[in-house]
């Protein structure tokens, strides 16, 4: 995936990515499956999905702020990039960004 040795900034990595993903199939093919096909189990499946990888990339992203692994600022580019659809590529790169960093 990256390069680098931290696991909690790989791990990060990895998750927003995930995250990312996920909320752009909620927002670009669940949600227009609902509301222009009238098929609401898209949403009932994907969301509970994305549901779980946003509260477990937040977990990683406080646990990489608490070991001072990521500056500040950058914590709070990856936290607001999980609300925006392709927000996930972003922070993935500065994560990765920062792994290269570090290595």
């Amino acid at each position: 995936m990256t390069q680098g040795s931290n696991p909690a900034l790989r791990h990060l990595g990895l998750m927003t990515l995930l995250e990312g993903g996920s909320l752009i199939a909620l927002v670009a093919i669940a949600m227009p499956l609902k509301y222009l096909a009238g098929l609401p189990e898209a949403v009932s499946a994907v969301g509970p999905i994305h549901g779980i990888f946003f509260l477990w990339t937040m977990a990683v992203l406080a646990i990489t702020l608490y070991r001072q692994l990521l500056p500040i600022h950058h914590g709070a580019v990856v936290a607001v990039a999980a609300l925006i659809p392709f927000g996930g590529l972003v922070s993935h790169r500065l994560v990765r960004r920062r792994l290269q960093a570090t290595a």
